[in-house]
């Protein structure tokens, strides 16, 4: 057998847990093999993504004998359009190409692709040409997974190229100098966002009783206790949520002893987009129009749901205006990740500069307590980064 075909079939083998006669029905029910050796011909495919996942399969209808008598009237399955759906569609695992638009990613994603297609991928040699992963999305998640691949894996070919790279610009120093620091800012920036976006709607209780409500139907609700009731036992839900998640910010942060200036920068961007969340859940129609009935009505809730918003809009501004002056770090602390120590040393002057004018100007980070700990993380940083290298 071709050994490029092989190899494919042996990576959909190790993504997927089947066997290889399973992978092989796979490949010949979805007419794959032509797309599969298309990669390998030179001015065709550059790419090729399979998904394995449950999908959507109809069910086969049932054989009817015409000699047995059928079921009574009264003992027959109702023939509803819902019904009727419920009972001819099942699941089942399927492996096939897809262009990663037309289907959602719910299991588990096969990618190849190569970057030069102007020739013909070589049978001797051809994995040099080929780039080839595996992302879970149902056990890791898709950010996370791409993530890792960038940070792991990318990341330490581009800062270790191999001795005997033939690849020129992987040694160029343009790829230290201004790939590196942009993938590590985009790795946190991922980072970030799967943190965040995992949290959800605070306010969504799976109701929506208010936001189509105009001026003059919200006078009416107002007048009645019993549609205001359930309206004030929403706003305490939504209190309470919004109080866990204040507590949770005025704790004492806990840190291992090897946190660096990077985790102070990813818990602000965090921190920062998780109230600015926050805040637009608050400016949904949902939530306004019912803090607005309850404003109509005078009840007593509005009292505390004023003092949490006040809290809310702090902890918004302060992360907000935090995640600004420490984003400048940034660039400061990329050296301290990526060069040796002599490197390191041309950035430090630059790094306590902008320390400096952050304690300066900033409205809320220009406590010494604050500015002390970020120093302490500098300083952590750079000894752990020294012990690794003279290891």
């Amino acid at each position: 057998m071709d050994p490029r075909l092989e190899f494919t079939f042996q990576l959909l083998m190790d993504a997927t847990g089947l066997p290889r006669n399973e992978i092989m029905d796979h490949v010949f029910e979805g007419d794959m093999l032509d797309e599969i050796n298309q990669l390998f011909l030179p001015h065709m495919k550059t790419k090729l993504m399979w998904f394995y996942q449950d999908m959507e399969e109809p069910s086969p209808e049932p054989v009817v004998d015409p000699n047995k008598p059928g079921p009574s009237r009264q003992l027959q399955p109702s023939t509803s359009r819902g019904n009727l759906l419920q009972q001819h569609l099942t699941y089942k695992k399927k492996l096939f190409l897809t262009d990663g638009i037309s289907v959602p990613l719910t299991g588990t994603l096969i990618y190849i692709f190569r970057t030069n297609s102007g020739k013909q991928l070589p049978e001797e040699g051809f994995q040099k040409d080929l780039f080839c992963g595996i992302i879970d999305s149902h056990n890791v998640g898709l950010v996370t997974s791409i993530q890792r691949v960038i940070e792991y894996v990318f990341m330490e070919v581009l800062a270790h190229p191999s001795l005997d790279c033939e690849d020129d610009a992987a040694s160029c120093p343009m790829v230290k100098n201004n790939l590196l620091p942009n993938l590590r800012s985009f790795c946190s920036v991922l980072k970030v966002c799967e943190e965040v976006c995992g949290g959800g709607n605070l306010f969504d209780d799976g109701k929506t009783i208010m936001a189509n409500n105009d001026a003059e139907e919200l006078k009416e609700i107002a007048k009645q206790p019993d549609q205001v009731i359930p309206l004030e036992n929403r706003v305490k839900v939504w209190i309470k949520k919004l109080d866990e998640i204040l507590k949770e910010s005025e704790q004492i942060r806990r840190e291992n002893d090897s946190s660096g200036p990077q985790d102070e920068l990813e818990y602000w961007k965090k921190r920062g987009a998780q109230f600015s969340q926050i805040v637009n859940q608050v400016n949904t129609p949902e939530v306004q129009m019912t803090i607005l009935c309850l404003k109509l009505a005078h009840a007593k809730i509005l009292k505390e749901w004023r003092e949490t918003d006040k809290k809310i809009t702090f902890c918004y501004n302060e992360a907000k205006d935090n995640a600004k002056f420490i984003q400048a770090l940034e660039t400061k602390c990329h050296s301290l990740y990526l060069d040796d120590p002599v490197k390191m040393r041309r950035s430090i002057m630059g790094l306590l500069q902008t320390v400096r004018l952050i304690h300066s100007v900033s409205q809320f980070y220009n406590t010494s307590e604050r500015t002390s700990a970020l120093m302490v993380k500098v300083r952590t940083n750079m000894f752990f980064k020294t012990t690794y290298l003279l290891k």
